[in-house]
């Protein structure tokens, strides 16, 4: 049965209370949980295992090949940008992101940094996702109203 949070701190809330048996999180804001023992993970939705906790599978080696279901960010700015500002950015935030210390910040908190291509990759990255998951949407018969 599904049951709506408006926040996961209430949702972890319960289910360290034992009034829920299982939920989907956003790692980072259970990472802590999971260490103090107080939840306990039992796989992880990305594709590989995250530095910060090496030990959790991912799901798709845990008998469901092929599972990936990851949250991703990324840095946009208005459509209207110019392309010259727009590969200005990018170039810095690529370099910025290829630091060590970024990306060792980035996986002490659970997230896993990706190399990402251009920017009109990410923009076919992000017109595949709304396919993707919009399928999903579709078969569970759920309503995006």
């Amino acid at each position: 049965m599904h049951v709506p949070y408006r926040a996961a701190v209430a949702a972890q809330v319960d289910l360290m209370g034992g009034r829920l048996q299982f939920m989907m999180t956003d790692f980072t804001s259970s990472l802590q949980l999971i260490k103090e023992g107080k939840i306990r993970a039992l796989g992880v939705t990305t594709k590989t295992r995250t530095a910060s906790a090496p030990e959790i599978a991912p799901i798709a080696e845990l008998g469901v090949p092929g599972f990936e279901a990851a949250a991703w960010q990324m840095v946009v700015a208005p459509a209207a940008t110019p392309k010259p500002i727009v590969d200005k950015l990018h170039a810095e935030l690529k370099a910025v992101m290829a630091m060590p210390e970024t990306r060792q910040a980035i996986a002490r908190i659970g997230l896993v940094a990706v190399d990402t291509g251009s920017p009109d990759e990410l923009r076919a990255f992000v017109r595949s996702e709304i396919i993707r998951w919009g399928e999903v949407v579709k078969k569970s018969g759920a309503s995006v109203e």
